[in-house]
């Protein structure tokens, strides 16, 4: 005769809770897949912005012989990132960068098709690098204000990357005064608001303590190591670089992450006017646990870059090309991956287009 199996009070217990975190999963992946993202939950993934940031890390990182970059840089092979500031110096830059996204709204992989859209994402920031008394170490505060715009899918509700932000930061670091391409360990604490569109109202807030290192090699026109000295930038024409560092990001909304970076790269100097860069983001990221998941993020972008300054005869002299902020033409290709233990964050973007660098130095 067959007959149901009487479960015990703790048996029938341990089923519902099985049966509860099943059907709890199973519905948050159909929300994150099938409900358009908005910015705060993107946001979930830092991967993407963390991307951008690169992106214009590696324009304003070139081996622009003008000395007009801000001494904050993710790139080791940054122009004067290991060097000691002369005395304190203040920096503005400006960036126009005009993109083809091949991915706007951030699709999954498996996902909804990605929306491809013309990007528009000016930037201006302010920067002042100073020695620290007689001590081998320099401080630099960085503030930066970034629109970002989509020709297609322009609803932060189709486009969950399009937000404006305020990013600060403050880094000291150690600067070797008789050699430029030693070990220069740093610590950095970097807060960034996000707002809707037009600086509306603020949606998130993060606030990232980053502990990492730099290491240059470079080398002149034969390949041959340069010698050590406080600043070899006059003599170098390649230089191979990388920054690994340690980061706790405090994230408002949650969740907050731990995250782990690999950061080579190489420069070129082919002439004044002429110069190319690579380099590579490796990430992962470990968000702390929420809504009872942990979601574990691998992250890789390369970056190419190739930049053409604008001869200061074009401006009738070399003082009038300071005053309209040495200008160059930045053309890149990037391309960022996102692998995650959740579906709706594993996704892929190409980047290319061309942007306008400005700077000045006071």
């Amino acid at each position: 005769m067959g007959g149901s199996v009487k479960l015990s009070p703790s048996a029938r217990k341990r089923r519902f809770e099985r049966s509860f975190e099943t059907l709890a999963l199973a519905a948050l992946s159909f929300v994150l897949l099938a409900v358009p993202v908005s910015p705060a939950d993107a946001q979930h993934s830092d991967a993407h912005s963390d991307g951008d940031s690169a992106r214009i890390d590696a324009m304003f990182g070139t081996p622009d012989r003008y000395g007009t970059t801000p001494q904050d840089n993710i790139f080791a092979t940054t122009p004067g990132l290991e060097q000691q500031a002369r005395r304190s110096q203040f920096t503005i830059n400006g960036l126009l960068p005009m993109f083809y996204n091949s991915n706007a709204n951030l699709a999954p992989t498996n996902g909804p098709a990605g929306i491809n859209s013309a990007e528009f994402s000016p930037i201006l920031g302010a920067s002042w690098s100073t020695p620290v008394f007689d001590l081998p170490l320099r401080f630099t505060a960085n503030a930066r204000a970034e629109v970002d715009r989509f020709t297609q899918g322009w609803q932060p509700s189709v486009s969950p990357a399009q937000f404006d932000k305020i990013a600060l930061s403050g880094r000291l670091q150690y600067i070797d005064p008789t050699n430029d391409q030693n070990f220069s360990p740093y610590f950095a604490y970097a807060p960034r608001f996000d707002f809707d569109p037009f600086f509306r109202e603020r949606f998130a807030t993060r606030q990232d303590l980053n502990l990492g290192v730099n290491k240059t090699y470079n080398f002149d026109g034969a390949f041959q190591r340069v010698a050590f000295s406080a600043n070899t930038l006059a003599d170098t024409v390649w230089s191979l670089g990388v920054t690994a560092f340690a980061q706790r990001r405090f994230r408002d909304p949650q969740p907050s992450s731990w995250a782990f970076f690999l950061i080579p790269s190489a420069t070129y100097v082919i002439n004044e006017q002429w110069n190319v860069s690579v380099g590579a983001e490796l990430a992962f990221r470990t968000f702390d646990p929420y809504l009872g998941f942990t979601e574990n993020e691998w992250f890789l972008e390369p970056i190419a870059t190739l930049e053409f300054v604008l001869p200061s005869a074009w401006f009738g002299s070399e003082r009038k090309a300071t005053l309209f902020g040495r200008p160059a033409i930045d053309l890149q290709m990037a391309y960022e991956q996102n692998w995650s233990n959740i579906a709706a964050f594993t996704y892929g973007a190409m980047h290319v287009g061309a942007a306008l660098k400005l700077g000045w130095r006071f």
